[in-house]
């Protein structure tokens, strides 16, 4: 903590009231104990953002102070809705559960930018559509929508690569999160390029946009409500 505060004052020299990423790919996990952090960004009159698991939502003692603490926003993986990803943050757990820690994170007066992963196994030209209607309608402030990409080095690479559904033909310059670089298992390559980008038209419509911007507006206002009553 005293190596954080010194970066923090440094950072402030440079900015009175900064706005800062902490780059950890889930923030909160384990548990240690977090109000020294809290207090250290408070202090520091930071402003910020992180990643974290959804499962914060569940966890009263972040939730009273990650407001009042400086935090803007919580990026999450919530990732697919026909593939259930393995790895960090119990991402098999039921996406009713993860929406209701969404909205208490929210309710706590921050904002949640859940992002989602298109073409996993099983992914569908239904399944997209289904996809648009969930992010269309949901609580979500803020969203971020990638394709599946096999990075090489990952598992994910290696799998695709052993069942011969890698597209040689697109090289390192593809690998973007928006450009598709396998065969993917129940589309072609090119309905599966047709489908992200009429998702992405979609869900950053201007009317959808415009939604996603009253829902940080008010949770801006419930950020505002609880520094008064702090």
């Amino acid at each position: 903590m005293e190596r954080i505060r010194e970066e923090l004052a440094v950072i402030q020299k440079l900015m009175p009231r900064p706005m800062i990423e902490l780059a950890d790919d889930n923030t909160f996990a384990g548990s240690r104990d977090v109000n020294p952090l809290f207090d250290a960004l408070q202090d520091a009159k930071a402003r910020w953002f992180t990643e974290a698991d959804w499962r914060i939502g569940e966890r009263p003692e972040i939730l009273s102070r990650l407001a009042s603490s400086g935090c803007q926003q919580v990026l999450m993986g919530i990732e697919s809705l026909v593939f259930r990803y393995p790895g960090m943050g119990e991402k098999q757990a039921e996406l009713n559960r993860i929406m209701k820690a969404v909205d208490a994170i929210q309710d706590a007066g921050v904002a949640v930018n859940g992002c989602f992963i298109i073409g996993a196994d099983g992914e569908t030209a239904q399944s997209l559509e289904s996809l648009t209607e969930f992010l269309l309608n949901c609580s979500l402030a803020e969203i971020q929508v990638t394709l599946q990409t096999p990075f090489p080095g990952t598992s994910l690479y290696r799998q695709l690569q052993s069942e011969g559904r890698l597209l040689t033909e697109r090289g390192w310059s593809a690998y973007t999160l928006f450009d598709v670089t396998y065969q993917p298992d129940c589309m072609s390559v090119e309905d599966l390029e047709a489908g992200f980008r009429n998702v992405l038209c979609r869900v950053f419509s201007a009317s959808a946009s415009q939604r996603r911007n009253r829902i940080r507006r008010q949770i801006r206002g419930v950020a505002r409500s609880n520094f008064r009553t702090n």
